[in-house]
């Protein structure tokens, strides 16, 4: 269960380089300015270092681009395969990378530039760089919705054969109950055009006004009010209207 996305009670020993947890292979630690990768011995070590100065690129890039004053490192712990990956974090390897207790798990392919993952690697980024948004009370639809659309995942992918969302509520028991990569596709359709929503009908700019309303301990209410001057029955509404207006009925 996706879940996990959201729920808090398992800390991993990243900090212990040579560490093993449940047979996993000690790990060897690689550190750029923002990112440390965690990597089992058993991934090349040309590979990790791949990895590391990707996700250095991506952070500086995005950083830059949402400005939300993260300032904590980037942790990625690399998995060897599907194997490993589902035993680290109780998931299907669909869902990599899966950002859980403050470390991104992404299955470590030996070719970082196969078509289409380079997007999902940079997904995984946004939500490290987010996370103090969200622990300052961004809701979970809000911060995927960010990292969907800024990363450009959700481009190209067909519409929901109905709509299905209807509240910012319903976003929300979606990021929780996605167990297929059917209800993923749909997922990020919406997430995606969530983020995308804010842009079109609110100005250019208006999804990182929001999401710095976050820099401190705020609730979904005050933090529209303050960046938008509506509440968030007005959002919600027009939100709605602009997601029903792209799904197939």
């Amino acid at each position: 269960m996706i879940n996990l996305m959201l729920l808090l009670g398992f800390i991993y020993p990243m900090g212990i380089a040579g560490t093993g947890y449940f047979g996993q292979p000690p790990l060897r630690v690689m550190s750029a300015a923002n990112v440390t990768v965690y990597s089992p011995t058993n991934v090349d070590t040309s590979i990790a270092n791949g990895y590391l100065w990707e996700f250095e690129r991506l952070y500086s890039h995005y950083d830059s681009l949402l400005a939300v004053g993260h300032g904590n490192r980037l942790r990625i712990r690399l998995c060897h395969d599907k194997y490993d990956f589902a035993q680290l974090t109780g998931v299907n390897s669909i869902f990599s990378p899966f950002w859980k207790d403050g470390t991104l798990y992404v299955i470590a392919l030996d070719d970082i530039n196969t078509p289409g993952y380079l997007t999902k690697l940079a997904t995984g980024a946004i939500l490290g760089l987010l996370d103090s948004v969200r622990r300052n009370g961004a809701p979970a639809w809000l911060v995927y919705s960010t990292a969907v659309y800024e990363s450009g995942e959700y481009e190209g992918l067909t519409p929901p054969p109905f709509e299905n969302v209807r509240y910012f509520s319903d976003l929300e028991e979606k990021i929780q109950s996605a167990v297929s990569a059917t209800n993923l596709s749909d997922l990020l359709f919406y997430l995606g055009n969530t983020g995308k929503f804010f842009d079109m009908k609110l100005g250019v700019g208006s999804l990182s006004r929001l999401l710095h309303e976050f820099s401190h301990p705020i609730g979904l209410s005050n933090a529209v009010a303050a960046a938008f001057h509506i509440g968030v029955p007005e959002l919600e509404r027009e939100w709605r209207s602009y997601i029903s207006n792209l799904v197939t009925n």
